[in-house]
């Protein structure tokens, strides 16, 4: 009977990416007649994966299953679909592969039961072999097991750039629903287009580094395809999606070639909108070519990905090794050169990560964070269209902090005790995003705790106080580090339960206007307080009412509801004037502008306080529509129709009643 190979994406509640060589794999296997499919069980939900599967091995009746362990993402995943078919489906033979598959590789099969064979490194000759019937000692890259024992086989073959070349990477239709999928993909970063395989940078905790690659793939370097047959995959690409991510940088001057060779396919011009991971910072060069080469939308704009990893200069260094890395201090001139060439019409996104064999005590660690989130606030200050990201260190498998920090790790156990526990928020007091499998031993627990803490409610003052956040960072620099660790010390060390689960936005803001207050030397730089924290409180519990009724019936003499209007000496909504105002004037010397505002369902209303007491105050006690509409006229304020649009829209918004 003729092979018939069915690769399975394992499900994972968060991992969406078939790994991109799956179609260059099928590709290659259909050039050598040996029919093979994808199916992607992470498209549907938990209630559907059963039947979705079952349907599809009915359908496509396969011989062999190829399961793709690719990151510890689908761990859980694979294992679960690898018991379910073996169970049912005693004669099907099932295979692994990916770059963890080929990490545990001899281990992976000691484990699972239900599997026959691993393929490390490249599996595009080993599955022709496999798959055409060849004896199992003959075919390189395997590991596999016989009666006695589990044998591995040399890892001698690497694909060369000429077969890389002769297959398609954006043939969508070996996988099933393939429109699915690209709903899917275009909700997050766009279809990844195949660029080469291996890496030639070596940063301590990837997994995908000329090292680790060298650990799970038995690959020495890297391999690229030729950009005629990048350009030949895009046209058939266009025919499906729009919407392309390139995150394979080992060479920039590949990339500008291959943009070069797009321009001169008129009909690849203005076609793609592209999200970029750059390994390297942007020059001149790419930014031309790119605003000529991509289209834009306003409304999502595209994403350029930057990954300093860590603030400390020096620190970069050694976690990512000289010939890869930047200063701050270039990044932030890269970002103002980003923004002279394309403005708006991008996104930036910096990624940070915590924690790393750089940084071993608790003030390093503060130093760290205080930094990280001071650039925050110093890009909003400079209109840079840029977001901050600081998360966990994901330690991925066969990285330097994967071999050198981790009991037993080459034992699959090892991996699935770790992501069973993030699964499950076992393993941390704090809520982690990833593994998080390294902590320098030298933090002690309560250091670690303080170190999330600190982290945790710069994040909440960041995205649900963000004026607060950033008048804080103007007005006290790196102060409020140390005002918030005299609240974590005084309110949250001693407080019994975790206190990770139990914080409240609001008492927390409770906490930074009475500690400000309580301090001269805070409520000197910051007199204003008690005004600011007022409105965040407001502005924070009307966004998060239920949704109006949003009725069309006008009452003949209404009120204002109270509840919605907050009514402050200075107008911090419009915070980036208001930042240069208190650097030009200082905090203590800052002229008040009492302003108002009208908090509706999905907007925010200012005026000044003028305005609103010639206006709208008139309702607060009640007052005659008609009335109204006549009193306007005579003091000519505005014309009626914009009067009668801002009274229905606020009847419509429940402040009027």
């Amino acid at each position: 009977m003729q092979s018939r190979l069915l690769i399975i994406n394992c499900p994972s509640d968060y991992f969406v990416q078939v790994p991109i060589g799956t179609f260059g794999l099928c590709d290659y296997l259909s050039q050598k007649n040996i029919l093979a499919k994808i199916l992607n069980l992470s498209l549907y939900s938990d209630t559907e994966v059963d039947g979705i599967l079952e349907h599809y091995l009915e359908l496509f009746r396969p011989t062999h299953i190829g399961l793709i362990l690719h990151w510890q993402e689908t761990a859980e995943g694979f294992l679960w679909v690898g018991e379910y078919i073996k169970s049912r489906f005693r004669h099907l033979k099932i295979i692994s592969g990916g770059f963890t598959a080929g990490y545990f590789g001899k281990n992976l099969l000691e484990r699972c039961w239900f599997l026959d064979y691993v393929i490390k490194g490249d599996p595009e000759k080993p599955l022709e072999l496999l798959l055409g019937g060849a004896d199992l000692p003959e075919v390189p890259n395997l590991i596999y097991r016989d009666i006695t024992e589990i044998h591995s086989n040399e890892v001698s073959y690497s694909i060369d750039q000429e077969t890389l070349s002769r297959i398609s990477f954006c043939e969508l239709t070996y996988l099933y629903e393939h429109e699915l999928y690209i709903r899917a993909v275009e909700e997050k970063l766009g279809f990844s287009l195949f660029i080469g395989r291996g890496c030639k940078f070596h940063c301590d905790y990837c997994g995908g580094s000329r090292g680790s690659f060298k650990q799970h793939s038995g690959r020495e370097k890297p391999v690229v395809r030729t950009i005629d047959s990048v350009i030949a995959d895009l046209k058939r690409l266009k025919e499906f999606t729009r919407k392309i991510y390139i995150c394979y940088e080992n060479d920039r001057g590949y990339i500008k070639a291959l943009f070069e060779s797009m321009k001169e396919e008129r009909t690849l011009v203005k076609i793609f909108q592209l999200n970029y991971g750059a390994w390297q910072l942007f020059d001149e060069e790419f930014l031309e070519l790119y605003k000529d080469l991509f289209i834009f939308d306003r409304d999502h704009p595209p994403l350029f990905e930057l990954s300093p990893e860590v603030f400390d200069d020096e620190s970069r260094k050694k976690i990512k090794h000289p010939n890869v890395t930047y200063s701050i201090k270039e990044l932030k001139d890269n970002l103002y050169t980003i923004n002279h060439y394309l403005g708006d019409s991008v996104k930036v996104s910096l990624f940070f990560s915590r924690y790393h064999d750089t940084h071993k005590t608790y003030n390093d660690m503060k130093k760290e964070i205080i930094c990280i989130f001071r650039l925050t606030h110093d890009l909003f200050c400079n209109n840079l269209n840029t977001k901050v990201h600081y998360d966990h260190l994901s330690t991925d498998v066969a990285s330097r902090y994967w071999e050198s920090y981790v009991e037993h790790p080459e034992d699959f156990d090892t991996l699935m005790s770790a992501t069973r526990k993030l699964k499950a928020q076992e393993q941390y007091s704090f809520p982690a995003s990833n593994l998080c499998i390294y902590i320098p031993e030298t933090l002690s627990e309560e250091e670690i705790f303080r170190c999330e803490l600190l982290i945790s409610i710069l994040k909440i003052l960041e995205n649900h106080f963000y004026e607060l956040f950033h008048i804080l960072f103007q007005c006290l620099d790196e102060l409020t580090g140390e005002l918030i660790e005299e609240i974590i010390t005084e309110e949250y060390t001693k407080r019994p339960g975790n206190v990770f689960t139990t914080l409240n936005d609001y008492e927390l803001l409770n906490f930074v206007k009475l500690k400000i207050a309580q301090k001269e030397s805070l409520l000197s730089r910051i007199p204003f307080i008690e005004d600011l924290t007022s409105l965040c409180t407001k502005k924070a519990m009307c966004q998060r009412r239920p949704h109006p009724y949003k009725g069309l019936y006008q009452a003949s003499q209404p009120r204002l509801n109270l509840a919605f209007i907050s009514v402050n000496d200075h107008d911090y909504l419009d915070l980036h004037n208001f930042l240069k105002k208190l650097k030009k004037e200082g905090p203590d010397k800052s002229t008040p502008e009492k302003t108002v505002f009208i908090f509706l369902a999905d907007e925010i209303l200012s005026m000044s306080y003028i305005t609103y007491r010639s206006t709208l105050k008139k309702f607060e006690n009640g007052f005659p529509l008609d009335d109204y509409y006549v009193l306007m006229k005579k003091k000519g304020i505005f014309d009626i129709p914009y009067h009668k649009d801002l009274i229905a829209k606020l009847f419509k918004n429940d402040v009027l009643y």
